[in-house]
């Protein structure tokens, strides 16, 4: 047989054979409710793709692989620094001390650690959070100092917001403090991940294709670092070595939509005090994404598929919506201090828990239960005025069955 034997012609088929074929093989049940996806941000789209979108993502390409960020949070700076060069022997490539080390006490916690090689962020001392003052008081203004611009995304979503709020309120974000202090603001960006594999995914591309197109038309070079960690207001207590999974999906969606950083914060985070084994699973999550899953070789995996680029587009333009809105009424600090913010959040939060009171499934809360079930660990009071409480979901689901 040689290669010719092999180019055997083929007509192509069209989206409406295509589609007819399915719905006999479906033989009487719905199309829609088989083939057509929604996904928590209100996004449907039909699961066969065969063409890209009109308008493709202009990303900026990911020129190197993520780097393996490590949470340490220990309080003891020397401690802490034992545990982060230790983290780094084992594979961590960054570090993010929890702590707000200061002064001499932040000297001791990066000592023997080449910052060139292996990054060191302390959260309140090496980044500048422009809005927290704001979210918790209300009546704050923005402000930037010395330090690089941290915007952070992580408290919407551990409170009930949905991707694509998060995604409109970063670039808000973004926007303001650039507006203010220009568009070549060294910038961080914090966002989380959760369990929505394609929908994380396409949440992190449209949030870069938004930005470098922000930065194109202003004529800036200067793209923001993006640090991706997972998601924990899902971690439950019961079956918890589930939560290694949920912190696997986001690892992997994080890597795929493109992060600069990732950190995974251990499986057991809220009801146990740090330990090396769970800090030692967490880290590894990475270390086979690299090592043996040679997730790192491709850094722009996701170009060119149908399918998520397609969701990209809808992610974004919605997105833009939103962004647009929020700006013709006066930007991201009159979005928040007109309690808007804590509303949208508020009723995300609530149709994400109608859907876990149908069909929505958190293994080992309201599906496969384990043999013995604990009481899920009960949120902390909120310390931010302008956001709602902490949302966890596993106890929010138990209060529900309880009701």
């Amino acid at each position: 047989m040689t290669g010719s034997d092999l180019n055997i012609p083929f007509d192509p088929l069209s989206w409406e054979e295509w589609k007819s074929q399915v719905e006999k093989e479906l033989k009487g049940k719905s199309y829609n409710e088989f083939l057509t996806w929604t996904n928590d941000a209100s996004i449907t789209i039909e699961s066969w793709q065969n063409t890209l979108p009109e308008t493709l993502a202009d990303l900026p390409s990911v020129s190197e692989p993520w780097k393996i960020l490590e949470p340490i949070y220990e309080q003891d700076a020397k401690q802490a620094n034992d545990l982060a060069l230790n983290a780094l022997n084992q594979g961590a490539e960054a570090i993010w001390f929890q702590k707000s080390f200061k002064g001499a006490a932040a000297e001791v916690a990066v000592k023997g650690i080449d910052q060139n090689i292996a990054p060191i962020f302390i959260q309140k001392e090496t980044l500048s959070d422009p809005f927290e003052v704001l979210l918790k008081t209300g009546d704050a203004k923005i402000f930037k100092d010395h330090r690089p611009l941290l915007i952070n995304g992580k408290r919407l979503r551990e409170r009930g917001a949905n991707e694509l709020l998060e995604l409109a309120a970063l670039v808000s974000q973004c926007i303001e403090v650039c507006d203010k202090y220009g568009y070549d603001s060294d910038i961080t960006i914090l966002t989380s991940i959760g369990t929505n594999y394609l929908t994380e995914i396409a949440k992190l591309r449209a949030l870069r294709w938004i930005w470098n197109s922000i930065l194109k038309q202003k004529s800036v070079d200067a793209p923001v670092k993006v640090i991706a960690i997972n998601l924990t207001n899902n971690y439950a207590q019961n079956d918890e070595h589930t939560n290694i999974l949920r912190a696997s999906s986001a690892a992997m969606s994080a890597v795929v939509g493109g992060a600069n950083y990732l950190m995974i914060q251990p499986w057991d985070a809220h009801w146990k005090a740090p330990n090396d084994f769970s800090a030692r699973i967490s880290r590894n999550i990475q270390v086979l994404l690299k090592e043996e899953s040679h997730m790192d070789k491709n850094t722009n995996a996701a170009d060119g598929a149908y399918f998520i680029e397609n969701l990209t587009t809808e992610m974004a333009k919605k997105a833009w919506d939103m962004i647009q809105c929020i700006e013709q009424n006066g930007g991201f600090s009159e979005y928040a201090k007109s309690k808007q913010l804590f509303t949208d959040i508020e009723h995300n939060a609530s149709q994400l828990m109608e859907a876990y009171s149908k069909e929505k499934a958190l293994l080992g809360v309201n599906k496969f239960l384990p043999r013995e079930v604990n009481s899920e660990t009960a949120p902390k009071s909120s310390t931010y005025e302008l956001l709602p409480s902490y949302l966890s979901i596993p106890h929010q689901i138990q209060l529900m069955h309880d009701e």
